[in-house]
Protein backbone atom coordinates (compact mmCIF):
# COMPACT_ATOMS: atom_id res chain seq x y z
CA UNK A 1 0.00 0.00 0.00
CA UNK A 2 1.14 3.44 -0.65
CA UNK A 3 2.74 5.70 2.22
CA UNK A 4 -0.78 8.59 0.87
CA UNK A 5 -3.63 5.96 0.05
CA UNK A 6 -1.92 4.09 4.12
CA UNK A 7 -1.84 7.83 5.93
CA UNK A 8 -5.58 8.80 4.31
CA UNK A 9 -7.11 5.17 5.87
CA UNK A 10 -5.25 5.64 9.00
CA UNK A 11 -6.39 9.00 9.68
CA UNK A 12 -9.74 8.21 8.55
CA UNK A 13 -10.86 5.07 11.10
CA UNK A 14 -9.60 7.22 13.70
CA UNK A 15 -11.76 10.35 13.09
CA UNK A 16 -14.66 7.79 12.17
CA UNK A 17 -15.03 7.03 15.31
CA UNK A 18 -13.96 9.94 16.91
CA UNK A 19 -16.75 11.65 15.40
CA UNK A 20 -19.44 9.21 16.01
CA UNK A 21 -18.89 7.13 19.18
CA UNK A 22 -20.88 8.79 22.58
CA UNK A 23 -17.73 7.78 24.18
CA UNK A 24 -15.52 9.76 22.03
CA UNK A 25 -15.63 13.21 24.04
CA UNK A 26 -14.74 11.73 27.40
CA UNK A 27 -11.92 9.83 25.93
CA UNK A 28 -8.15 11.10 26.08
CA UNK A 29 -6.66 11.13 22.95
CA UNK A 30 -2.39 11.41 22.65
CA UNK A 31 -0.64 11.56 19.54
CA UNK A 32 3.39 11.70 18.73
CA UNK A 33 4.54 12.34 15.24
CA UNK A 34 8.34 12.38 14.19
CA UNK A 35 9.61 13.60 11.38
CA UNK A 36 12.75 12.45 11.00
CA UNK A 37 15.75 13.21 7.89
CA UNK A 38 19.00 10.53 7.76
CA UNK A 39 21.90 11.39 5.92
CA UNK A 40 24.59 8.34 4.46
CA UNK A 41 26.67 6.99 1.67
CA UNK A 42 25.81 4.04 0.14
CA UNK A 43 26.21 1.83 -3.06
CA UNK A 44 23.58 1.60 -5.01
CA UNK A 45 23.19 -0.01 -8.92
CA UNK A 46 23.49 3.23 -10.52
CA UNK A 47 26.30 5.07 -8.50
CA UNK A 48 29.30 4.28 -5.77
CA UNK A 49 29.19 6.06 -2.54
CA UNK A 50 25.77 7.81 -3.31
CA UNK A 51 24.72 10.36 -0.91
CA UNK A 52 21.07 9.16 0.50
CA UNK A 53 18.94 11.26 2.13
CA UNK A 54 15.26 9.64 3.31
CA UNK A 55 12.96 11.31 4.77
CA UNK A 56 10.61 9.14 7.23
CA UNK A 57 7.20 9.84 8.86
CA UNK A 58 6.21 8.17 12.45
CA UNK A 59 3.01 9.27 13.25
CA UNK A 60 0.71 7.21 16.42
CA UNK A 61 -2.34 8.05 18.01
CA UNK A 62 -4.13 6.40 21.16
CA UNK A 63 -7.44 6.99 21.54
CA UNK A 64 -8.44 6.69 24.99
CA UNK A 65 -7.07 4.77 27.97
CA UNK A 66 -7.07 0.97 28.42
CA UNK A 67 -8.89 0.14 31.74
CA UNK A 68 -10.28 3.57 32.07
CA UNK A 69 -12.60 4.09 28.64
CA UNK A 70 -14.06 0.22 27.39
CA UNK A 71 -13.08 1.07 23.88
CA UNK A 72 -10.28 2.25 22.63
CA UNK A 73 -8.33 2.80 19.06
CA UNK A 74 -4.55 2.41 18.84
CA UNK A 75 -2.51 3.05 15.22
CA UNK A 76 1.12 3.26 14.46
CA UNK A 77 1.88 3.67 10.82
CA UNK A 78 5.74 5.38 9.06
CA UNK A 79 5.93 6.40 5.95
CA UNK A 80 9.14 7.40 3.50
CA UNK A 81 10.34 9.47 0.76
CA UNK A 82 13.57 9.70 -0.97
CA UNK A 83 14.91 12.99 -1.39
CA UNK A 84 17.63 12.29 -3.34
CA UNK A 85 15.55 9.95 -5.67
CA UNK A 86 18.32 7.46 -6.16
CA UNK A 87 17.17 3.57 -6.68
CA UNK A 88 18.39 2.38 -3.20
CA UNK A 89 14.95 1.91 -1.71
CA UNK A 90 13.67 0.38 -5.24
CA UNK A 91 12.96 -2.86 -3.81
CA UNK A 92 11.63 -1.72 -0.10
CA UNK A 93 8.49 -1.08 1.41
CA UNK A 94 7.87 3.29 1.32
CA UNK A 95 5.44 2.60 4.38
CA UNK A 96 3.94 0.53 6.61
CA UNK A 97 0.90 0.34 9.18
CA UNK A 98 2.64 -1.16 12.42
CA UNK A 99 -0.70 -1.49 13.71
CA UNK A 100 -3.98 0.04 13.68
CA UNK A 101 -7.19 -1.86 15.88
CA UNK A 102 -9.69 -1.31 18.18
CA UNK A 103 -9.96 -2.27 21.67
CA UNK A 104 -12.81 -3.40 23.71
CA UNK A 105 -11.99 -4.01 27.55
CA UNK A 106 -14.01 -5.02 30.73
CA UNK A 107 -12.00 -5.11 33.73
CA UNK A 108 -15.15 -6.28 35.62
CA UNK A 109 -15.77 -9.02 33.34
CA UNK A 110 -11.72 -9.42 32.43
CA UNK A 111 -12.01 -9.28 28.87
CA UNK A 112 -10.20 -7.94 25.84
CA UNK A 113 -10.94 -7.97 22.48
CA UNK A 114 -8.84 -6.14 19.67
CA UNK A 115 -9.43 -6.18 15.89
CA UNK A 116 -7.42 -4.95 13.18
CA UNK A 117 -3.96 -4.81 12.66
CA UNK A 118 -2.01 -5.87 15.60
CA UNK A 119 0.35 -7.67 17.54
CA UNK A 120 -0.17 -10.56 19.25
CA UNK A 121 2.13 -12.04 22.11
CA UNK A 122 1.06 -15.56 23.59
CA UNK A 123 2.74 -18.25 24.10
CA UNK A 124 5.11 -19.43 21.21
CA UNK A 125 3.28 -16.90 19.19
CA UNK A 126 4.63 -13.46 18.55
CA UNK A 127 3.26 -12.41 15.65
CA UNK A 128 1.77 -9.37 13.69
CA UNK A 129 -1.50 -10.03 12.27
CA UNK A 130 -4.68 -8.87 10.41
CA UNK A 131 -7.86 -10.25 12.39
CA UNK A 132 -9.07 -10.43 15.62
CA UNK A 133 -8.25 -11.45 19.25
CA UNK A 134 -9.78 -12.08 22.36
CA UNK A 135 -8.56 -12.76 25.76
CA UNK A 136 -11.11 -13.87 28.88
CA UNK A 137 -10.48 -14.29 32.48
CA UNK A 138 -12.97 -17.37 33.12
CA UNK A 139 -12.01 -17.29 36.82
CA UNK A 140 -8.57 -15.70 39.37
CA UNK A 141 -7.01 -19.01 38.05
CA UNK A 142 -7.69 -19.55 34.69
CA UNK A 143 -7.48 -17.43 31.72
CA UNK A 144 -7.72 -18.07 27.45
CA UNK A 145 -6.30 -16.29 24.53
CA UNK A 146 -7.63 -16.99 21.36
CA UNK A 147 -6.64 -14.99 17.95
CA UNK A 148 -6.98 -15.69 14.08
CA UNK A 149 -6.48 -13.67 10.90
CA UNK A 150 -4.10 -13.24 8.09
CA UNK A 151 0.09 -12.90 9.23
CA UNK A 152 1.24 -9.62 8.18
CA UNK A 153 4.69 -11.05 7.30
CA UNK A 154 3.61 -13.09 4.37
CA UNK A 155 1.88 -9.76 2.63
CA UNK A 156 4.12 -10.58 -0.61
CA UNK A 157 5.03 -14.04 0.00
CA UNK A 158 2.95 -16.09 -3.34
CA UNK A 159 -0.18 -14.00 -2.54
CA UNK A 160 -2.70 -13.56 -0.21
CA UNK A 161 -4.76 -16.69 -1.46
CA UNK A 162 -5.09 -19.35 1.28
CA UNK A 163 -3.11 -17.38 4.14
CA UNK A 164 -4.00 -17.53 7.71
CA UNK A 165 -2.87 -17.36 11.53
CA UNK A 166 -4.90 -19.01 14.32
CA UNK A 167 -3.72 -20.08 17.79
CA UNK A 168 -4.13 -19.58 21.52
CA UNK A 169 -3.16 -19.63 24.82
CA UNK A 170 -4.40 -21.35 28.14
CA UNK A 171 -3.06 -20.09 31.29
CA UNK A 172 -3.51 -21.42 35.38
CA UNK A 173 -2.00 -19.29 38.00
CA UNK A 174 -1.79 -20.87 41.65
CA UNK A 175 -2.23 -18.47 44.23
CA UNK A 176 -0.22 -15.26 42.99
CA UNK A 177 3.18 -17.29 42.43
CA UNK A 178 2.88 -19.74 40.28
CA UNK A 179 1.26 -19.99 36.85
CA UNK A 180 1.62 -22.36 33.61
CA UNK A 181 0.36 -22.03 30.11
CA UNK A 182 0.16 -24.00 26.92
CA UNK A 183 -0.03 -22.68 23.31
CA UNK A 184 -0.26 -23.28 20.23
CA UNK A 185 0.62 -21.51 16.82
CA UNK A 186 -0.24 -22.62 13.00
CA UNK A 187 0.61 -19.82 10.52
CA UNK A 188 -0.97 -21.32 6.65
CA UNK A 189 1.09 -19.84 3.47
CA UNK A 190 -0.82 -20.30 0.43
CA UNK A 191 -3.16 -23.10 1.96
CA UNK A 192 0.08 -24.92 2.61
CA UNK A 193 1.68 -25.60 6.55
CA UNK A 194 4.12 -22.73 6.77
CA UNK A 195 4.63 -23.15 10.63
CA UNK A 196 2.67 -25.01 13.38
CA UNK A 197 4.13 -24.92 17.21
CA UNK A 198 3.14 -25.73 20.62
CA UNK A 199 4.93 -24.67 23.46
CA UNK A 200 4.64 -24.36 27.51
CA UNK A 201 5.73 -21.78 29.76
CA UNK A 202 6.55 -20.94 33.65
CA UNK A 203 6.72 -18.69 36.29
CA UNK A 204 7.06 -18.73 39.80
CA UNK A 205 8.06 -16.33 42.89
CA UNK A 206 8.57 -16.56 46.38
CA UNK A 207 10.49 -14.35 48.96
CA UNK A 208 13.52 -13.02 46.22
CA UNK A 209 13.84 -15.62 43.94
CA UNK A 210 11.98 -15.95 40.59
CA UNK A 211 12.52 -18.95 37.76
CA UNK A 212 11.04 -18.50 34.54
CA UNK A 213 11.21 -20.41 31.41
CA UNK A 214 9.41 -22.06 28.17
CA UNK A 215 10.21 -24.61 25.85
CA UNK A 216 9.05 -24.99 22.10
CA UNK A 217 8.21 -27.41 19.96
CA UNK A 218 7.79 -27.73 16.22
CA UNK A 219 5.31 -30.43 14.77
CA UNK A 220 6.31 -30.10 11.20
CA UNK A 221 10.08 -31.28 11.98
CA UNK A 222 9.10 -32.92 14.97
CA UNK A 223 11.41 -32.16 17.38
CA UNK A 224 12.04 -29.07 20.05
CA UNK A 225 13.28 -25.95 18.88
CA UNK A 226 13.77 -23.80 21.96
CA UNK A 227 14.47 -24.31 25.52
CA UNK A 228 14.60 -21.44 28.00
CA UNK A 229 15.20 -20.72 31.19
CA UNK A 230 16.16 -17.95 33.43
CA UNK A 231 16.66 -17.58 37.45
CA UNK A 232 16.29 -14.03 39.66
CA UNK A 233 17.34 -13.64 42.97
CA UNK A 234 18.93 -11.32 45.16
CA UNK A 235 20.82 -11.35 48.62
CA UNK A 236 21.60 -8.02 50.57
CA UNK A 237 22.86 -5.82 47.69
CA UNK A 238 23.55 -8.17 45.05
CA UNK A 239 21.52 -9.39 42.60
CA UNK A 240 22.27 -13.06 40.57
CA UNK A 241 20.77 -13.94 37.31
CA UNK A 242 21.19 -17.68 35.61
CA UNK A 243 20.07 -18.31 32.06
CA UNK A 244 20.12 -21.36 30.06
CA UNK A 245 18.86 -21.50 26.44
CA UNK A 246 18.94 -24.50 23.81
CA UNK A 247 17.98 -23.82 20.26
CA UNK A 248 17.92 -26.53 17.72
CA UNK A 249 18.29 -24.97 14.21
CA UNK A 250 16.19 -27.16 12.03
CA UNK A 251 13.24 -27.20 14.65
CA UNK A 252 13.66 -23.38 15.23
CA UNK A 253 13.83 -22.38 11.74
CA UNK A 254 12.69 -24.95 10.18
CA UNK A 255 9.01 -23.56 8.94
CA UNK A 256 7.32 -25.62 5.83
CA UNK A 257 5.94 -23.26 3.79
CA UNK A 258 7.12 -19.72 5.55
CA UNK A 259 9.29 -18.25 2.79
CA UNK A 260 8.84 -14.76 4.63
CA UNK A 261 11.69 -16.40 7.06
CA UNK A 262 14.71 -14.82 6.93
CA UNK A 263 16.85 -17.09 8.65
CA UNK A 264 15.33 -20.29 7.30
CA UNK A 265 18.73 -21.44 5.17
CA UNK A 266 20.24 -22.09 9.03
CA UNK A 267 17.56 -25.00 9.08
CA UNK A 268 19.47 -26.51 6.78
CA UNK A 269 22.66 -27.03 8.89
CA UNK A 270 20.78 -29.06 11.27
CA UNK A 271 23.21 -27.19 14.46
CA UNK A 272 21.92 -27.02 18.05
CA UNK A 273 23.60 -24.02 19.71
CA UNK A 274 23.46 -23.82 23.79
CA UNK A 275 24.26 -20.86 25.78
CA UNK A 276 24.02 -20.48 29.84
CA UNK A 277 25.99 -18.05 31.73
CA UNK A 278 25.79 -15.83 35.01
CA UNK A 279 25.53 -12.16 35.89
CA UNK A 280 26.02 -10.49 38.98
CA UNK A 281 25.22 -6.83 40.08
CA UNK A 282 26.31 -5.03 43.02
CA UNK A 283 24.89 -2.37 44.67
CA UNK A 284 27.86 -0.42 45.64
CA UNK A 285 25.72 2.82 46.96
CA UNK A 286 22.76 4.39 45.33
CA UNK A 287 24.16 5.89 43.13
CA UNK A 288 27.45 3.27 41.95
CA UNK A 289 26.81 -0.25 40.82
CA UNK A 290 29.32 -3.23 39.39
CA UNK A 291 28.99 -6.09 37.84
CA UNK A 292 30.37 -9.36 36.33
CA UNK A 293 28.66 -11.66 33.35
CA UNK A 294 30.01 -15.13 32.54
CA UNK A 295 28.37 -16.61 29.22
CA UNK A 296 29.64 -19.93 27.51
CA UNK A 297 28.15 -20.90 23.95
CA UNK A 298 28.45 -24.34 23.01
CA UNK A 299 27.86 -25.56 19.00
CA UNK A 300 26.65 -29.15 18.89
CA UNK A 301 27.66 -30.05 15.01
CA UNK A 302 30.59 -28.16 14.79
CA UNK A 303 32.17 -29.01 18.19
CA UNK A 304 33.06 -25.37 18.50
CA UNK A 305 32.85 -23.46 21.79
CA UNK A 306 32.97 -19.67 23.09
CA UNK A 307 33.73 -18.07 26.51
CA UNK A 308 32.48 -14.69 27.60
CA UNK A 309 33.63 -12.80 30.56
CA UNK A 310 33.13 -9.30 31.59
CA UNK A 311 33.08 -6.41 33.77
CA UNK A 312 30.26 -3.68 34.12
CA UNK A 313 30.38 -0.61 36.08
CA UNK A 314 27.09 2.34 35.80
CA UNK A 315 27.03 5.44 37.96
CA UNK A 316 23.95 7.52 37.97
CA UNK A 317 23.04 10.19 39.59
CA UNK A 318 18.72 10.73 39.90
CA UNK A 319 18.46 9.32 36.50
CA UNK A 320 19.27 12.66 34.59
CA UNK A 321 23.07 11.84 34.35
CA UNK A 322 24.97 8.39 34.28
CA UNK A 323 27.79 7.12 32.76
CA UNK A 324 28.56 2.92 32.16
CA UNK A 325 31.03 0.31 30.69
CA UNK A 326 31.45 -2.86 29.65
CA UNK A 327 35.05 -4.62 29.44
CA UNK A 328 34.90 -8.05 28.22
CA UNK A 329 37.05 -11.14 26.44
CA UNK A 330 35.78 -13.93 24.30
CA UNK A 331 37.85 -17.69 24.00
CA UNK A 332 37.25 -19.81 21.55
CA UNK A 333 39.88 -22.33 22.65
CA UNK A 334 41.90 -23.92 19.02
CA UNK A 335 39.63 -21.48 17.18
CA UNK A 336 40.47 -18.04 16.90
CA UNK A 337 37.44 -17.02 15.02
CA UNK A 338 35.48 -17.12 18.23
CA UNK A 339 38.07 -15.15 19.77
CA UNK A 340 37.37 -11.34 20.50
CA UNK A 341 37.73 -8.43 23.04
CA UNK A 342 35.37 -6.11 23.50
CA UNK A 343 35.31 -2.37 25.10
CA UNK A 344 32.43 -0.12 25.54
CA UNK A 345 31.78 3.46 27.41
CA UNK A 346 28.40 5.16 27.45
CA UNK A 347 26.88 8.46 29.18
CA UNK A 348 24.11 10.55 29.72
CA UNK A 349 23.30 13.84 30.98
CA UNK A 350 20.77 16.13 31.24
CA UNK A 351 21.76 19.89 31.00
CA UNK A 352 20.64 22.77 32.43
CA UNK A 353 20.79 26.68 31.36
CA UNK A 354 22.33 25.60 28.33
CA UNK A 355 20.26 27.55 25.36
CA UNK A 356 21.91 24.46 23.05
CA UNK A 357 20.84 21.22 24.48
CA UNK A 358 18.96 19.89 27.17
CA UNK A 359 20.17 16.23 26.77
CA UNK A 360 23.15 14.46 25.71
CA UNK A 361 23.95 10.82 24.93
CA UNK A 362 27.18 9.06 23.74
CA UNK A 363 28.09 5.85 22.86
CA UNK A 364 31.73 4.34 22.06
CA UNK A 365 32.46 0.90 21.27
CA UNK A 366 35.88 -1.00 20.56
CA UNK A 367 36.17 -5.08 19.32
CA UNK A 368 39.14 -6.32 18.21
CA UNK A 369 39.14 -9.93 16.59
CA UNK A 370 40.72 -13.26 16.72
CA UNK A 371 40.87 -13.28 13.11
CA UNK A 372 40.08 -11.04 10.47
CA UNK A 373 36.97 -10.36 8.74
CA UNK A 374 37.25 -8.87 5.17
CA UNK A 375 40.91 -8.21 6.20
CA UNK A 376 40.13 -6.24 9.16
CA UNK A 377 40.32 -7.58 12.89
CA UNK A 378 39.28 -4.66 14.27
CA UNK A 379 35.88 -2.18 14.66
CA UNK A 380 34.94 0.90 15.99
CA UNK A 381 31.51 3.35 16.59
CA UNK A 382 30.90 5.96 18.10
CA UNK A 383 27.48 7.80 18.19
CA UNK A 384 26.49 11.36 20.00
CA UNK A 385 23.25 12.63 20.19
CA UNK A 386 21.88 15.58 21.34
CA UNK A 387 17.93 17.39 21.84
CA UNK A 388 16.51 19.89 23.26
CA UNK A 389 12.79 21.66 23.76
CA UNK A 390 11.64 24.22 21.33
CA UNK A 391 8.99 26.77 21.01
CA UNK A 392 6.80 24.85 23.36
CA UNK A 393 7.30 21.77 26.17
CA UNK A 394 5.54 19.28 22.93
CA UNK A 395 8.25 19.73 19.86
CA UNK A 396 11.42 18.55 20.57
CA UNK A 397 14.40 18.46 18.35
CA UNK A 398 16.74 15.88 17.79
CA UNK A 399 20.14 15.73 16.41
CA UNK A 400 22.57 12.39 16.21
CA UNK A 401 25.67 11.14 14.46
CA UNK A 402 27.58 8.26 14.25
CA UNK A 403 30.92 7.01 13.04
CA UNK A 404 31.64 3.30 12.08
CA UNK A 405 34.92 1.83 10.72
CA UNK A 406 35.40 -2.02 10.45
CA UNK A 407 34.87 -5.11 8.38
CA UNK A 408 31.93 -4.15 6.63
CA UNK A 409 32.67 0.10 6.45
CA UNK A 410 36.05 1.76 6.16
CA UNK A 411 34.67 4.81 6.97
CA UNK A 412 31.17 5.35 7.17
CA UNK A 413 29.49 8.03 8.93
CA UNK A 414 25.45 8.66 9.16
CA UNK A 415 23.88 11.58 10.77
CA UNK A 416 20.58 12.26 11.40
CA UNK A 417 17.73 14.84 12.29
CA UNK A 418 14.03 14.22 13.75
CA UNK A 419 11.44 16.75 14.95
CA UNK A 420 9.03 14.72 17.70
CA UNK A 421 6.09 16.27 18.56
CA UNK A 422 3.68 15.07 21.37
CA UNK A 423 0.10 15.67 22.38
CA UNK A 424 -2.44 14.99 24.64
CA UNK A 425 -5.71 16.01 26.00
CA UNK A 426 -4.85 14.48 29.60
Amino acid sequence: MKVGKLLVVFLSVFLLFSNYLDTAKAADVSIRSETMVRFFERDTSSKTDALIVPAYQFLEIDWGEPGVNPLTFHANAWGRVDLTDNDFFEDRADGELLYGYLQYQSVEKGIIARLGRQSVVAGVTNESLNGLYLKALFSPLIDLSIYGGRPVSLDDTDGRDGDSIYGGRLGFRLAARYNIGVSYKMIKNDSTDAEEMVGVDFGLSFNKFFINGASSYNLITDGFAEHSYEALFGVAKTRFSLFYQLFAFEDYFGTGANNANPFRILAQTSEELSTYGLDITHNFSESVEGGIKFARNDYDLLGEASNYGALTAMWHADDLSGIGGEFGVSRGGENDRNDMLLARIYGYKEITGSKLLDQLSCDLLYAKYGESIFGEDTSIFISVAGSRKIVTDNLRLKVSADYESGPYFDNDFRGMVSLIYLYSNQ
